[in-house]
């Protein structure tokens, strides 16, 4: 009879199909732990077997629970079922852990003690993303009333004659771009910092103004007007719900209470976070006999791409690791399986190129120096480092875009001809390259039988029922300029118009009337004025229950998205059309976007994966992050586009040649930063701002190319044109362009692999 292994047999196997790394993990008894994971290491799997480790050794009287967190819904769902099926294979009942993202585990932790969280969810419910932009500009319209000199400073920008049509264009420049930008980008900065409206008031006095706008002081009047307008509408919004947490666990009796309910804390992603997410574990995790936290937090700083549109600061992750490795707390995953050897070589040179050539402060360099390593010989995961196909890594320069464009999908073609379950994506620095790649590959890789999918697809399900509000809203009040624009840039997202110019956009009384009385028109913006009359004239020849379906096919949706809007004309049409007017219509689509009830509006296919056998995916390289094709194309890659310009809109140009927004960006987050005991201080010198503004912006990019790249398992395709366009919103015209950088410096390094 052969003897059960033991319990210690099972955990010392398992700890030997560890890689090196993640047996430093696995390792981990007590105290803070900083792991560093290059792309593809594994780092879910030595998170679910660490987790597993420490479930299995805890004393059996211990009910506390081991918290994992996580950003995202779709990582938790995967990082509990990793835990659970390591569990099961010790042969442990999978129980005495959680894994919650930071808004859920925030959530429940306000909930346990409304009277401490100031959060009763019978008084108040989640801000929607499209009821959050109505606060936000109705806060601006609420801060220009009570402050018209500084609004006039704004008006004036770097100089102004007193023209009427010019000071209304600006008007309506600074409304709807300029200061709803600064809004939504500076109020989650703030209010992650943990300050209130007075608090940040407080911190303003000795901050200098950079430039001729004090855009910190204007961005707490708009803070401080947006947390009134929430209140009153009784809505938090995410930043809400942390803030509620942190003050849950600001009081020591319910802090020791968690505490004491807690094995450790385990946070995945951790370059991601933000300064109220860290105070809110920091102050979650139990803390140690030494007085160290029980805390294990698992990123790669060099992965961290979202900083300049969230509140995430890769900073913070970097100074944990720096704190950890003094005390020789830092484990580094640097063995990876997932690509072949030459796909790590040249993702190893382009980190190593950027921050070699990095013409910033060393403070500022995108990279940390970690290389990927291939992974041992007898390493456990199946087809580690696989064989290249074709050259492993193809880079190519080609006259035009539209040469890159036919030489892509040839590649796609054959690669596919050779087996037909290929795995492949196309990743784009945005969306309108993305539609720009869809409209000229459909047809062609149809023909060979490839299936195309932009990912985008499935979001744009997701925006109809708010563009069809946009459109109807314009049509039952054109002369309104918010409505005006709100439903061009409906019209314009898709690819109905081309890309306007919104500085010589017209009052809505001119632009709608007859083109005799604008002598002047400026030719771009005839066809936009043609499709509005179109609409405008559709409600008077058509009844309420018609125009939905008018406005879907005057937008070219597909066939799931009439669908999809098919769906949505019924669901709000359910009583008697006869009684049915467009103020009706528009007041009942209204109450449906500000409810929950729109999953039935939306047509998901849950088959459809971004990584599926068979099938090209067109994304993002935002989105494209903790996913692998076999193929990966990175098309585009010219210097305009990465590591790309800094150049204002040509709308706000009155304000000066400035980034002004990502300037009060970077002084706030200084200034909050030196709160922390960081070793910064607040800008003094403008040029020096900018500067640096301009070196966060390029690092970022740099470490987004570097994700993109390590996304392919077999093949690595890059190019650039040497002529493309200026800009995406006019595709057809092109200039003369030069290569990415580092692109540049792949050419010349792998010569053999240039196509």
């Amino acid at each position: 009879m052969i003897a059960t292994p033991s319990l210690a047999d099972r955990l010392q196997k398992m700890r030997t199909q560890l890689r090196a790394g993640q047996q430093q993990l696995a390792a981990w008894q007590a105290g803070s732990l900083a792991v560093s994971a290059v792309p593809g290491a594994g780092k879910s799997t030595g998170m679910a077997v660490a987790a597993a480790i420490a479930l299995a050794q805890r004393p059996q009287h211990d009910r506390r629970q081991l918290y994992l967190v996580t950003v995202t819904r779709s990582a938790a769902l995967n990082l509990r079922q990793k835990v659970r099926e390591t569990l099961q294979q010790l042969g442990l009942s999978a129980v005495g852990f959680t894994v919650q993202t930071l808004h859920s585990l925030s959530l429940q932790i306000a909930s346990t003690a409304p009277d401490l969280s100031n959060l009763y969810w019978d008084q108040v419910s989640l801000v929607s993303d499209r009821r959050k932009a109505q606060m936000l500009r109705q806060a601006i319209d609420q801060w220009i009333e009570a402050n018209p000199t500084l609004f006039q400073q704004l008006l004036r920008g770097t100089g102004f004659d007193g023209e009427l049509a010019e000071q209304l264009r600006r008007s309506s420049v600074l409304r709807n771009e300029f200061l709803f930008e600064l809004a939504k980008t500076l109020i989650p900065e703030i209010k992650s910092s943990g300050l209130s409206p007075a608090d940040f008031a407080d911190r303003l006095s000795p901050w200098p103004v950079l430039g001729d706008y004090p855009l910190l002081v204007i961005a707490q009047g708009l803070y401080e007007f947006y947390q009134v307008g929430l209140q009153q509408a009784s809505l938090i919004d995410f930043d809400d719900m942390v803030l509620s947490a942190v003050r849950v666990l600001d009081n020591p009796q319910a802090r020791r209470t968690w505490q004491s309910s807690i094995l450790a804390l385990f946070e995945d992603e951790a370059q991601d976070s933000s300064p109220l997410q860290m105070q809110l574990l920091e102050r979650l995790a139990p803390v140690t006999t030494d007085q160290q936290l029980q805390l294990v937090r698992v990123g790669d700083p060099n992965q961290a791409i979202n900083s300049t549109f969230t509140s995430a600061d890769p900073l913070f992750f970097r100074q944990f690791c720096e704190q950890c490795d003094r005390r020789q707390q830092l484990v580094m995953f640097d063995q990876a399986g997932r690509s072949s050897p030459t796909i790590f070589r040249a993702a190893n040179f382009v980190l190593q190129w950027v921050n070699r050539h990095w013409a910033h402060s060393d403070s500022l360099r995108p990279f940390r120096e970690q290389a990927i390593q291939p992974v041992d010989a007898e390493d456990p995961q199946l087809n580690a480092n696989p064989e290249p196909l074709g050259l492993g890594l193809e880079l190519l320069q080609t006259e035009t875009t539209i040469a890159t464009v036919e030489l892509l999908q040839q590649r796609l073609i054959d690669l596919y001809a050779a087996n037909a379950e290929t795995q492949a994506a196309i990743l784009v620095r945005e969306n309108r390259q993305a539609h720009y790649l869809r409209d000229r590959l459909t047809e062609p890789l149809a023909k060979a039988g490839i299936h195309l999918w932009e990912a985008s697809d499935r979001d744009r399900n997701r925006r109809i029922p708010e563009e069809m509000l946009a459109l109807l809203q314009f049509i039952e009040r054109p002369h309104q300029p918010d409505r005006l624009r709100a439903a061009l840039q409906v019209l314009v997202n898709r690819d109905r118009l081309p890309a306007l110019p919104w500085e010589a956009l017209p009052a809505p009384e001119i632009f709608l009337g007859d083109r005799l009385f604008w002598p002047d028109a400026n030719p771009r913006l005839l066809p936009a004025q043609r499709l509005c009359q179109q609409l405008l004239k559709a409600r008077s020849e058509l009844p309420p229950e018609q125009l939905i379906p008018f406005l879907a096919l005057t937008l070219h949706y597909d066939g799931s998205e009439l669908a999809t809007a098919d769906q949505l004309a019924d669901q709000l049409g359910r009583q008697a059309w006869s009684n049915l007017s467009l103020g009706q219509l528009l007041a009942d689509l209204q109450n449906l976007l500000e409810s929950d009830r729109l999953t039935s509006v939306e047509t998901e296919d849950p088959g459809l994966a971004l990584t599926r056998s068979g099938q090209v995916t067109i994304l993002t390289m935002h989105r494209s992050k903790g996913l692998d094709w076999d193929c990966v194309f990175l098309p585009f890659l010219e210097a305009s586009q990465i590591p790309g310009g800094r150049s204002p809109k040509q709308s706000e140009a009155f304000l000066g040649p400035q980034p002004w927004i990502a300037i009060a960006r970077l002084q706030l987050r200084r200034a909050l930063q030196a709160e922390t005991g960081a070793s910064v201080e607040p800008f003094t010198d403008l040029a020096a701002a900018v500067s640096e503004a301009q070196a966060l912006r390029e690092a970022e990019e740099y470490r987004l190319l570097y994700v993109a790249m390590t996304r392919a398992k077999r093949l690595l395709w890059m190019a650039s044109a040497q002529q493309a366009p200026r800009n995406w919103t006019f595709p057809p015209s092109l200039i003369d362009q030069t290569p990415c950088p580092a692109l540049a410096a792949l050419y010349r390094q792998f010569p053999q692999h240039r196509c």
